[in-house]
């Protein structure tokens, strides 16, 4: 007799079998047989509910027994495709039929496999999906001959508790004899059937094993599951000092605890017992039966090991305190491409989901830079880092390499984006799903300390990415109370709101006036300032924290909110308890009422400036006051305004793409740094804290939105183009002055004149003035009348010039995109080329007679002389040197039309001389010898 053995794979769970949205018949299908799939249109997701016609889109999956990749595709989507269209069962409106034999319609080359059949529905253009309740595709599996398995239970061990009952349900792949037996003892049988349903009642305590059986002539198939019985759990109060979590005891020995509030019982399951449920590992339950606990011994000190809880029998997850996971569907690329050196695999077969590690007698990290300057809030300058992006290697040790270059850019404070565990490998993390674990793409967790540890070394502070508006799916929070494998919480969720109470979210919403939710916020944000030492956060979807359910009013949603504000404070209060230097920044956008309460009590608040400085990118003007926290009626400076962010778009990609091309051409890059530079100093010289995403100060020019979520490429070339170089430094001198000098972050006075093309800015700090002046139109203006707070001597902070002001006003020259920045002291001027385009090579063609205007000697020795136009009788004229700077300049009112100047004192060098007047203006060089 040949005979087939078929064990039940964890991987060989057929969707429509756990959630009856897609049922076959025969309801165990062979590639070279007839199948008819029906689909419920009424659940999973129900976007095709009611439809007129449903369309199936299938595709063949050849690659293996569990891979979910269809390499055989014949259907269209978005389309109305005959090969398609289903066909609605008689009598129902949202139940729908299609039928295939596999074999014949996908056509697969000679000597391949179709081993599963992956499926969507849609509607005709494709603007409505059916899939599962977690938003996935359908598989159906299919029979590689004659075989036989557990349809229900769908796992291979099923755990009851005394009295409960399990259905039961055998199907074979054709026509059979089917028995089933439980501790080899035949319980049900049936002749030539392709199903068998059983009841199995749980009447003793232990491990039973249930074999079904198929025989169809001269072929036999077997297939096995375990139902483990097991009595009410044992109740003990929770050891002392024992917190949520894992609790290293000694260096073989845990208490775990798991919170799991009207839970019936929980098992611990992992590498030390071999995956079984075994009674031994039943933990024990709190009187108030709020808690699971236990103690874990014998365990071989540094070995780590992957372990589960077992929750009533069926929800396996992993511990939500734990500070690393394991994940079955994301390690093996990391372990491929070495991101984690040693790490251990995933125990494939042996259980499913989300996993988590367990280690005694850990080497800890050894902090090195403990005394380290913190900036006061309103001096912060914060680079915004996505470490997947910052560096190709996309790991926290490359972030380290590249601190010094932070460093030399003035850069105080970094801002990670989130990197908690989150879903997948590739992600921005704002789906996080473990909130104690770093993600293992980027490398193990002392790699992140070091990096922490480095910035402080180097007087920069690391403030966190913060997600705790929402969990995703894979998240123990709410997977221990769900619908399905990774649906939407219950309504019985202790921490998660079954539907949003508000806009924009994504994930799962925390309830964050639950109790479970405030304690489980309190410990993650405890955590991450003791465990990593990191300095403070940036909330994520702050305004989110409420229970007011705006539904998708945003208006109302951004109303003052009582409720959220006293959410916040209490969560301020528990951060300052224990870290009363820790920064707190929420992304709260809401009324300005709300956060000035806030603000005013201590926290600070991104603020957006993005669309105002993306007009002017583009060549508009706009008055961007509101980026000042005066302007809003603060008492504290703790406005961390900002001209781009992860979630904008780069005004340098605006300057290029859609700036004005007349009557000067943003788009051209020069032009579109001097743009970028101009708006980048009126930014950093309104007083407060400030900051940019990575790669803002070289320009970074790649849409946001062509792949928002996607990898984008580093382009650190970027800093070799000599314009973007300029931009760079612009960056590092604004910075500069904004560390050495408190007038930009907390003055005893500042002036903001931003609602015309000329724009000013003055700030006052005791003895100390700053004057800001800036174009923002795109024509030159010739005559400009600055005002100045008073006469004397003043000096521009890139040229190094020094102008003698004898009123209250001076009249300048400023070309498009031009600006001077004035201090009433001299400054050490910054180094390298910054300002416009060099002005020897941006003398255009002469507007007048060239014979009528000449300098001679060339080249000069004392002196040179300058014959004029005879229309030429009165104008300001100057001489200025390659970079920019003026050296002399006055205004001539002559008759004979020849000037005479006096150079003696000028290096050898070529220089500019410059008419100028209500007309025009006019420049000729000169050559010193």
């Amino acid at each position: 007799m040949k005979k087939i053995i078929f064990l039940l794979s964890f991987f060989l769970v057929v969707c429509f079998t756990a959630i009856a949205q897609v049922t076959t018949v025969p309801g165990f299908p062979r590639a070279d047989s007839k199948v008819k799939i029906i689909y419920d249109a009424t659940k999973g997701t129900t976007g095709l509910q009611g439809v007129n016609q449903v369309y199936i889109h299938i595709g063949a999956v050849t690659s293996g027994p569990t891979s979910t990749t269809w390499s055989i595709v014949p259907t269209q989507w978005g389309v109305d495709d005959p090969k398609a269209k289903m066909k609605k069962v008689e009598g129902q409106d949202n139940l729908w039929e299609y039928e295939l034999t596999p074999n014949e319609f996908f056509n697969p080359p000679a000597g391949q496999t179709i081993f599963r059949l992956g499926m969507v529905f849609r509607n005709v253009d494709g603007t409505r999906e059916g899939k599962t309740d977690t938003n996935q595709d359908f598989f159906i599996n299919l029979s590689q001959g004659f075989q036989v398995f557990f349809q229900s239970p769908s796992n291979n061990t099923t755990l009851l508790e005394l009295g409960e009952s399990q259905e039961i349900r055998i199907v074979s792949s054709e026509p059979s004899d089917l028995s089933l037996s439980v501790n080899g003892t035949v319980v049900a049988s049936a002749g030539n059937v392709e199903a068998l349903p059983y009841t199995f009642t749980a009447t003793n305590e232990g491990d039973f094993s249930l074999q079904a059986i198929a025989k169809s002539g001269e072929e036999e198939s077997t297939a096995e599951i375990t139902i483990s019985v097991v009595g009410p759990s044992p109740q003990e109060a929770l050891p002392v000092g024992a917190k949520k979590g894992i609790n290293y005891i000694s260096d073989s020995e845990v208490i775990l605890v798991l919170e799991a509030p009207r839970k019936k019982n929980a098992f611990v399951i992992g590498d030390f017992n071999d995956w079984e449920i075994r009674s031994e590992f039943q933990m024990k339950q709190t009187p108030d039966k709020e808690l699971f606990w236990y103690h874990l011994k014998e365990l071989n000190p540094g070995q780590e090991y992957i372990f589960q809880y077992l929750i009533d029998g069926s929800l396996r997850i992993g511990d939500p305190y734990a500070d690393k996971t394991s994940d079955p569907f994301h390690d093996n690329e990391i372990i491929q491409q070495n991101r984690y050196p040693g790490l251990k695999p995933y125990p494939q077969g042996k259980t499913e989901f989300q996993a988590t590690f367990l280690q005694t007698a850990q080497q800890p990290y050894e902090w090195k830079h403990l005394n380290y300057n913190k900036p006061a809030p309103e001096e912060l300058v914060v680079y915004e880092l996505l470490v997947r992006d910052f560096d190709d290697r996309r790991t926290f040790k490359a972030v380290t390499e590249r601190l010094d270059y932070l460093k030399e850019l003035g850069i105080n404070a970094i801002e990670l984006m989130p990197v908690k565990e989150f879903e997948g490998n590739i992600s921005w993390g704002y789906n996080p799903s473990f909130f104690f674990a770093v993600d293992k793409f980027y490398g193990p967790k002392n790699h992140l300390k070091e990096l922490i540890d480095e910035a402080h070394k180097r007087d920069m502070v690391i403030i966190l990415d913060m997600v705790l508006n929402h969990a995703f799916g894979q998240s123990p929070f709410v997977r221990l109370y769900n619908d399905g494998d990774f649906g939407a919480p219950t309504e019985d969720n202790p921490w998660l709101n079954r539907v949003a109470k508000h806009p924009f979210n994504v994930g799962y919403d925390f309830n964050h006036e639950s109790p479970y939710t405030k304690a489980f916020v309190d410990s993650v944000n405890n955590y991450w300032l003791t465990e990593y030492k990191v300095d403070g956060f940036r909330f994520d979807l702050s305004k989110g924290f409420t229970q007011v359910n705006s539904g998708d009013n945003v208006g109302l949603w951004s109303q003052r909110d009582e409720s959220r504000i006293v959410i916040w404070k209490n969560i301020y209060d528990q951060i300052k308890k224990n870290h009363p230097d820790a920064y707190v920044i929420l992304e709260h956008f809401a009324d300005n009422s709300e956060e000035r309460e806030l603000a005013d009590y201590g926290m600070m608040f991104w603020g957006n400036l993005n669309f105002d400085f993306r007009e002017m990118a583009k060549g508009g003007s706009r008055n961007f006051d509101w980026g000042y926290y005066q302007t809003r009626g603060w008492s504290k400076n703790n406005l961390v305004s900002y001209m781009e962010s992860h979630d904008e778009e780069r005004t340098m990609w605006e300057s290029l793409t859609w700036g004005q091309t007349s009557p000067l051409n943003i788009r051209n890059l020069k032009n579109a740094v001097n743009r970028n530079q101009l708006m980048a100093a009126f930014f950093f010289a309104i007083p407060g804290p400030k900051m940019l995403w990575q790669f803002e100060e070289f320009g970074y020019d790649l849409e946001l939105n062509n792949d928002r979520l996607g990898i984008k490429p580093t382009r650190w070339n970027y800093l070799d183009n000599p314009d973007r170089l300029r931009l760079w430094r612009l960056y590092k001198a604004m910075i500069h002055l904004k560390k050495e000098h408190n007038a930009f972050n907390k003055p005893e006075n500042a002036i903001l004149n931003l609602s015309q093309n000329l724009k000013s800015i003055r700030l006052v700090d005791g003895d100390f003035q700053v004057l800001l002046f800036g174009n923002f139109g795109l024509t030159d203006i010739n005559n400009a009348n600055l005002n100045f707070p008073n006469p004397g001597k003043w000096y521009n902070y890139f040229t190094g010039e020094e102008i003698e002001v004898t009123g209250n006003s001076k009249s300048f020259r400023l070309r498009a995109n031009e600006f001077f920045l004035f201090t009433n002291k001299p400054l050490e001027k910054p180094t390298g080329e910054i300002l416009m385009e060099d002005l020897i090579t941006s003398i255009g063609p002469e507007e007048i007679n060239p014979s009528a205007f000449k300098i001679y000697p060339v080249p000069a020795s004392n002196y040179i002389w300058i014959s004029l136009p005879s229309e030429y009788n009165e104008f300001n004229y100057r001489v200025m040197d390659v970079t920019g700077k003026v050296l002399i300049e006055s205004v001539y009112t002559g008759q004979d039309n020849i000037l005479q100047v006096d150079v003696k004192d000028f290096k050898a060098g070529l220089y500019i001389f410059e008419i100028f007047d209500n007309r025009q203006v006019v420049r000729k060089r000169f050559l010193k010898q």
